[in-house]
């Protein structure tokens, strides 16, 4: 980018009227177009360049209902506002980057605007809260969160980190756009520890058919992937590990962040691009550390309405940050039903794929496991594996989904199709399966109804 970029500087010009300023002076100094933005939530000011009242005009409200409200609401009133207005003004090429410094109320305020932003847009939040929890405040959105080590004052330790901060937003908006003509095209996956070996095998084979493939690790960020599809810059999808829908369900910290007003499932179905969704870790959900865990979940290991690790009536510890929780048949049975109201009305070629002896790693009988499936052999089953009761090699989950499935899923929408297939998610026969439709899909070739001549799949 030759010209200089349009920094906008945001924040709560009420209270940090001198620390704005001086971030301001430092984007200036850099190199950067400066326009201040008032966030506040106090007062109008008259210095900045985007006046509180401009702000909330964007949403037709006005400073009385602002300044009347309770601080909490204000400050939803004001973010949601700014989300509009830096839309307005990023669409007429006013944006270049984003930048703050600012407490908890000016982050709270000011990542409204930046959640707003597309990906790829420079956004820099310092903020003292760094050291907390950001979740709320980065939502799905690719925030730099710096640390100022301070909230307010201009001195000789704040001087440089927001000097750095200036310097940075300004060499980040210079980058400039990437050329999507000298990109491949872009396939996602989605992925967890426990689906690796079907996750690389798929990826390795779309590289060396000349795509690129983002692996995206279920833990909160199927919401950035979502997003991307609806953007255009994802154009096929794997989803063969949709477990964030259990941490979801547990409302786990690994879930879909609260701030993220869309739906897990929905992107590739309303923007008609292939899709294969598989119900990869739905076995488990990740959760947080042990101590975490609340006691009525507690309470379900103990009684054996989830299934404990071995005698021990708790659950599986993954590592020390990591629990991993056991939904029940109930709850399987609402994920089935949440994934025949998102796919039933899919606009493209949409296949959804049942591995009936297992969908993780944890998720498979002690006859299969060794050290490269991902559970040792001589460790016994893994530890979620429940087999169902009539036909043992087989999950009791996966009957129970294959069940519902065949009566939710629409018979006259022919972009969907239900294959059920007698492997395990980590086997190479279901990667080979999984890459099989996709290219199909990519081709044309796809139909409803293929691949029951397949070995392993089942009529």
């Amino acid at each position: 980018m030759e010209k200089k970029p349009n920094i906008i500087v945001a924040g709560m010009c009420d209270t940090k009227y001198t620390e704005l300023k001086f971030l301001a002076e430092e984007v200036r100094k850099a190199g950067g177009n400066v326009k201040i933005l008032n966030c506040g939530c106090g007062h109008d000011v008259e210095w900045a360049d985007i006046s509180l009242s401009d702000v909330l005009a964007a949403s037709g409200v006005s400073k009385e209902k602002v300044f009347q409200s309770p601080r909490s609401t204000a400050v939803q009133i004001v973010g949601e506002a700014g989300a509009v207005k830096i839309m307005e003004m990023y669409d007429q090429g006013e944006v270049d980057g984003i930048i703050s410094w600012a407490g908890s109320m000016g982050t709270t305020t000011v990542t409204y605007l930046m959640r707003a932003l597309p990906f790829g847009v420079p956004k820099i939040m310092m903020t003292d809260m760094a050291s907390s929890d950001v979740s709320m405040w980065l939502g799905n959105k690719d925030i730099y969160i710096m640390n100022p080590t301070a909230e307010q004052g201009v001195n000789i330790v704040t001087k440089k980190m927001v000097a750095n901060a200036a310097a940075a937003i300004v060499a980040m908006a210079k980058v400039g756009e990437i050329n999507p003509e000298e990109c491949r095209p872009l396939m996602a996956i989605t992925a967890y520890g426990t689906t690796t070996q079907t996750v690389n095998r798929c990826s390795n084979y779309w590289n060396q058919k000349g795509w690129d493939t983002i692996i995206i690790h279920q833990v909160g960020t199927g919401a950035t992937m979502e997003d991307l599809i609806r953007s255009g810059q994802i154009t096929a999808i794997i989803d063969l590990t949709t477990g964030e829908l259990t941490n979801n369900m547990y409302h786990s910290v690994y879930g879909t962040p609260k701030t993220w007003n869309g739906e897990r499932v929905t992107a590739a179905a309303d923007m008609g691009i292939p899709q294969i969704v598989v119900p990869g870790g739905l076995d488990q959900s990740a959760f947080g550390a042990l101590s975490t865990l609340p006691q009525t979940y507690l309470d379900d290991f103990k009684k054996g309405v989830r299934k404990g690790y071995r005698d021990t009536n708790l659950p599986y510890i993954h590592n020390e940050g990591v629990t991993i929780m056991v939904p029940t048949l109930d709850e399987i049975s609402q994920l089935s039903e949440y994934f025949a109201e998102k796919l039933n009305q899919t606009n493209g070629p949409t296949a959804f794929v049942i591995p009936m002896q297992g969908w993780s790693a944890y998720d498979q009988r002690e006859e299969l496991c060794t050290k490269e499936r991902g559970w040792s052999e001589g460790n016994g089953d893994g530890p979620v594996w429940e087999p169902d009761d009539d036909e043992a090699r087989w999950s009791r989950r996966a009957t129970l989904m294959r069940k519902i499935l065949k009566e939710k899923f629409s018979r006259e929408n022919e972009n969907l199709d239900l294959i059920i297939a007698d492997m395990h998610i980590v086997d190479p026969e279901f990667g080979d399966l999984l890459n099989r439709i996709m290219t199909d899909m990519l081709e044309g070739k796809w139909k409803k109804g293929m691949y029951r001549d397949v070995p392993g799949v089942i009529a």
